[in-house]
């Protein structure tokens, strides 16, 4: 399902639907509401050991495959929250994800290929799961996302949140853009820390006048955002252009 992955969890005896990376998303408050408005009735039918995985979808939250006007709750696994195994998927009214069984030959799973789907998911006996993208769901989906190290930068330099593009990554690269965000803003603290630590060690008893506090910034390492700092001026932009990256794309590793 070419969605955002719902988790549903109980706070003070009320359940609420949070997504992968926040408890309070668009895709997060207007699933609640679903859960909440078309399955209040359900509620008494939930395993409270478990953990029910949900993909929401609706019109707004579109990706690259067309529901239509579906506006809903599709109920992809129930994991027992003691053992992580599989339960059985419950009809207690939410929609059911798909399911194929007795598909044994990869090479029949090329029918699926279509400009309307987004794959599958091959369960084996042994709990392992492996995703399946159609070539062209991930060849609208590069197109639709877009996602590279110079656009997290943007977000990052531009003080953008990152909300909308976590939701919207492929699974497969949510790891490589958190840890892009967490090396970009590791460059941006360790030069700002540097630069700080020079600009303390600014003696005036030395540095008398403009000139030669200029040539001490100039035998430092970050010497235009040691001026900004003398000036009193911001030194997010110079230290953000500092640190652009070489374009690149993510990468899946395979395990």
């Amino acid at each position: 399902m070419d969605g955002s992955l719902g988790i549903l969890y109980w706070l003070n005896d009320e359940p609420f639907i949070a997504t992968r990376g926040s408890f309070i998303s668009s895709q997060a408050a207007h699933a609640t509401e679903i859960l909440k408005n078309k399955y209040a009735g359900t509620f008494t039918k939930i395993n409270r050991t478990a953990t029910y995985l949900f993909e929401i979808v609706y019109p707004g939250n579109r990706i690259v495959v067309d529901y239509g006007n579906i506006d809903d709750l599709v109920l992809l696994a129930v994991i027992d929250n003691k053992t992580g195994e599989d339960l059985p998927l419950p009809a207690i009214g939410f929609p059911l994800v798909k399911k194929y069984d007795g598909i044994n030959d990869f090479k029949a799973l090329k029918s699926f290929d279509d400009a309307n789907k987004e794959g599958f998911v091959i369960k084996f006996k042994s709990g392992l799961r492996v995703k399946i993208k159609l070539t062209e769901y991930l060849r609208l989906h590069r197109i639709v996302t877009g996602v590279s190290n110079l656009v997290i930068w943007e977000h990052l330099s531009e003080g953008r949140s990152f909300e909308d593009l976590l939701e919207k990554v492929p699974d497969e690269f949510y790891e490589w853009v958190k840890k892009t965000i967490e090396g970009l803003k590791g460059q941006y603290s360790k030069i700002l820390a540097d630069s700080k630590s020079s600009f303390q060690r600014l003696d005036a008893d030395i540095h008398t006048n403009r000139k030669e506090t200029a040539m001490y910034f100039q035998a430092q390492k970050y010497p235009a955002v040691l001026f900004a700092l003398f000036d009193g001026k911001p030194v997010d932009k110079i230290i953000w252009k500092m640190i652009r990256p070489q374009y690149s794309k993510p990468f899946k590793v395979d395990e």
